[in-house]
């Protein structure tokens, strides 16, 4: 593993002990520089033109882990059902995030295609049925590898996560908690199915087997009635965009086209109802995020994959994230790296509620610099590829954590990203109450341009278009700002003319 200088003082008498080997830290962040990918051939299956498609699997492993019982991540690409593959790169840099934190991760093939010809509400049965089969046989290929072929992924399969992005999210839900022919019914005819083998199905070599995980980790999905979920079904893990054109965030059709038979669920109604039937269930809102893409950038992907890595986490260790208990870590601000400044020492406090007194505070850096027990940490903000810090909070069956962001790479990344158009200034910086923006437009030829201000969180906190003629001059109060970092970015129409980073300071 890669090390970069790094000085860590404890200076809270709580805190107790220090590793830079990270070994509590499995799991959480990458303690793993690379990992190993194989193919595996689990099933086949009839496409919607009736050809019989072949299903393999990538299994990434991270290399040089010598744990002979390690849990399974399942991660099904999207594509709206008629496209996607176990190749995309989002599936790729997933796999790879969780293989490196030491799962075994498994991206799946599962058939995909509408059949335009034929009336719609005649086959959308099939469209949500052939992938469940898919990801039913993927399921029970892990669990028989680990009984007769001789483990050679070194599983535990009582730990096997079954989840995906957008259509692999809603396959995931879908064969986790649609468990009852009668359910699968209130779509329509089930002898739609019996083509395909029958409600319980599936597309693999190693039918006998159970496709129970132990949880679901869904991001952008949804389900066809929520109701689905029942009390002591396994726990979700779920992320969703607010602003989600594509699979509604509560309640609507695909790409926000209704068909009414078979209207979606979003994550939001998926978290309620799981809620209110004593499943445990953590919903992390993107606010103002429409469906995952690559314009939300990879390093907001990865904060995404951390936070449900946590909830998984807590999972494993046979405790609870649905508890009383919260830990918060403090200060609340997320510390950024200018380049240009000498690095300074920072010390992050936990902040603990509604625990009994007896909670265990563990603390992980990722990518895994440092870990550390006890109540607060110090450590010297010197390595630019330092991400975040998590706390963690263990208090008897319950678990509770925190993640705090460090770096501001991908609000750096995002500014270099395009060549700009146009240069500008803004000042005074760092600001107080107001900022001028200040450009020469001579060259461009525009009528008019948006200035747009983002938060760390990628939460747009001011937007207003402003008339120009050849020069913009303007000002904007942030007397209603917080102390931090922001992106400010100017655009005419949906081209960005313009991207710099500001602070506003008090």
């Amino acid at each position: 593993m890669k090390k970069f200088p790094l000085s860590v003082f404890l200076l809270s008498c709580f805190t107790t002990a220090f590793s830079q080997d990270c070994t509590d830290c499995r799991y959480i962040s990458p303690v793993f520089d690379s990992v190993t990918v194989e193919t595996v051939h689990f099933g086949q299956g009839l496409t919607i033109d009736g050809d019989t498609m072949q299903l393999y699997m990538d299994v990434y492993q991270p290399y040089g882990d010598t744990m002979q019982a390690r849990p399974v991540i399942i991660f099904a690409f999207g594509g709206g059902f008629v496209q996607g593959s176990r190749t995309d790169w989002y599936v790729i840099e997933v796999c790879n995030q969780f293989a490196k934190a030491g799962y075994v991760c498994v991206a799946p093939d599962y058939r995909t295609g509408i059949d335009y010809g034929e009336i719609l509400a005649l086959q959308h049965m099939r469209i949500f049925f052939r992938p469940m089969q898919d990801m039913r046989a993927c399921i029970q290929q892990i669990k028989a590898d680990y009984s007769e072929l001789g483990n050679n992924f070194k599983v535990d399969t009582n730990k096997i996560f079954v989840g995906g992005a957008s259509s692999g999210a809603i396959t995931a839900l879908m064969t986790q908690y649609c468990d009852k022919e009668s359910e699968m019914a209130q779509m329509g005819d089930i002898a739609a199915l019996n083509a395909l083998g029958g409600f319980n199905s599936s597309t693999g070599y190693y039918p006998n087997y159970s496709w129970n995980g132990v949880a679901v980790i869904n991001v952008a999905g949804a389900l066809i009635d929520a109701n689905w979920i029942e009390s002591g079904n396994i726990p979700v893990i779920s992320a969703h965009g607010d602003a989600d054109a594509i699979v509604p965030y509560k309640y609507g059709g695909f790409g926000g086209i209704s068909f009414g038979f078979f209207d979606l669920q979003g994550s939001f109604v998926v978290d309620s109802m799981a809620t209110a039937k004593g499943v445990c269930s953590y919903l992390y809102t993107m606010a103002g995020q429409n469906h995952p893409s690559d314009t939300m950038g990879v390093e907001y992907i990865k904060s995404v994959v951390h936070r449900l890595a946590l909830r998984a986490h807590a999972v494993l260790t046979g405790r609870s994230f649905c508890c009383p208990m919260k830990v918060d870590v403090q200060p609340g601000d997320t510390l950024f790296h200018w380049y240009d400044q000498v690095p300074v020492d920072v010390t992050l406090t936990s902040a603990l509620t509604n625990d009994n007194g007896n909670a265990i505070i563990q603390w992980c850096s990722i990518p895994c610099q440092f870990s550390g027990t006890g109540n607060s940490i110090t450590f010297q903000e010197a390595d630019t590829n330092l991400r975040y810090v998590v706390a963690m909070a263990y208090e008897g069956g319950c678990e509770s954590s925190d993640l705090y962001i460090v770096s501001d790479t991908a609000m750096w990344e995002s500014i270099h990203e395009y060549s700009y158009s146009v240069d500008f200034s803004v000042y005074p910086q760092p600001a107080n109450s107001q900022i001028t923006i200040s450009a020469d437009l001579k060259q461009n030829s525009v009528k008019a341009i948006t200035v747009e201000l983002y938060n760390i969180k990628g939460q747009t906190v001011f937007v207003q278009q402003f008339p120009t003629n050849q020069k913009l001059q303007v000002s904007i109060e942030t007397n209603d700002f917080p102390s931090g970092n922001y992106l400010l970015r100017l655009k005419s129409g949906n081209e960005i003319l313009g991207a710099k980073k500001i602070i506003v300071s008090r």
